[in-house]
């Protein structure tokens, strides 16, 4: 179902003179906050027109801006155009503390798909998420604003095209300390006007609100999806059912190495949500169609989904078990790397607090 204004798409594009600046003091464009185009999302143009947006994941700012830093690639080097911009904002401690995934295990910010593809190559795409990383640290609620008018341009092109808008906001880390779910700005009538004017994009305003409210009326309709990947815990503020009921799809990404693993998927699978499972599975190789689980006296058998067809997990399932085959991760420690996956074999594999059988 398709919402549209019956006001015609014809006004200016006027970003607020707020987000303008914050926008101009990191370098970046409305148009370059979010990734529109990548093999996965190419995938699934035709069910929906997708964005990611990419920040830097796990302590990879703190390194990029360190002059010691010297990884065994390029973007997980020290970044001189990131230290030079945190100290002119006076970002460099604030930078330094902060950690962009803070449920990451060892082996999960060891084999981080943000160092895969063309973020593995380039010191470049790292300096991007990097500046939008600083932009979010320095003004979380304008940034939120200005990824508002992002999205509401992407709308108003798939909107054009027939298609729903997908966005996923945690594209290589879990977002603002307090969540995108929890993240509130104002936003003035003549700000939701505007909106409306320049894309036909009819939202919600006040001044203290979220994302997900803003967007509410296009959530629910469905011409719009927001949807994430999470390795938050089940329960609390931060946590997936809290991020769900905000009106965030959520799949809950498993981590082999989490002293926890299993029990932990085994209870995000009882509370309905899909569980995203990185095997090392050569290309071509079958995919199980179960996953099984037990630990203690407890066991369950999981039906499973194939994650790499396309990105839309929201058109998966719920309580299913998402296999997605380990990507390479550029510059990994390929031990730690390896634990944070399961094997690709139907053998029993022992976790930390239980095992898993895939079965084929």
């Amino acid at each position: 179902m398709q919402l549209t204004s019956a006001a015609p798409i014809s006004a200016p594009l006027h970003i607020p003179a707020d987000v303008a600046a914050h926008l101009y003091r990191f370098g970046l464009t409305l148009d370059g906050l979010l990734t529109a185009s990548n093999p996965k999302l190419a995938k699934g143009a035709d069910l929906a027109r997708s964005v990611i947006l990419h920040h830097l994941p796990h302590r990879a700012l703190a390194a990029a801006i360190n002059r010691r830093t010297d990884g065994p690639t390029a973007p997980r080097s020290f970044l001189p155009e990131l230290a030079f911009l945190a100290e002119r904002e006076g970002l460099a401690d604030v930078a330094g503390r902060h950690n962009g995934c803070p449920w990451a295990t060892s082996g999960c910010a060891a084999g981080c798909l943000a160092w895969a593809g063309h973020g593995g190559l380039s010191a470049t795409v790292a300096s991007a998420r990097g500046r939008r990383t600083l932009a979010m640290l320095a003004a979380p609620a304008t940034y939120a604003r200005a990824v508002l008018w992002a999205i509401a341009r992407e709308w108003h092109r798939a909107n054009r095209d027939g298609l729903p808008l997908a966005v996923r906001l945690r594209g290589t880390d879990e977002g603002p300390a307090v969540g995108w779910h929890r993240l509130r700005f104002h936003l003035s009538v003549a700000e939701a006007i505007t909106l409306e004017r320049r894309f036909g994009l009819i939202v919600n305003h006040g001044s203290d609100i979220t994302l997900a409210e803003t967007l509410a009326l296009h959530n629910i309709g469905g011409s719009l999806k927001l949807y994430d990947y999470s390795k938050a815990p089940l329960s609390g503020p931060l946590g997936v059912i809290q991020q769900s009921a905000a009106g965030f799809d959520v799949t809950v990404s498993m981590a082999a190495d989490r002293p926890t693993a299993v029990a932990d998927t085994m209870a995000a699978i009882r509370a309905g949500f899909r569980v995203a499972v990185p095997v090392a599975l050569d290309k071509g190789a079958p995919l199980p169609h179960t996953l099984r689980l037990a630990t203690g006296s407890a066991e369950i058998n999981v039906p499973t989904v194939n994650g790499d067809l396309t990105d839309h997990r929201w058109a998966d399932p719920a309580s299913t078990a998402v296999i997605l085959r380990q990507k390479r991760s550029r510059g990994a420690d390929p031990r730690l790397a390896s634990q944070f996956v399961l094997s690709g074999h139907a053998d029993p594999q022992a976790l930390p607090d239980g095992t898993a059988t895939l079965l084929f």
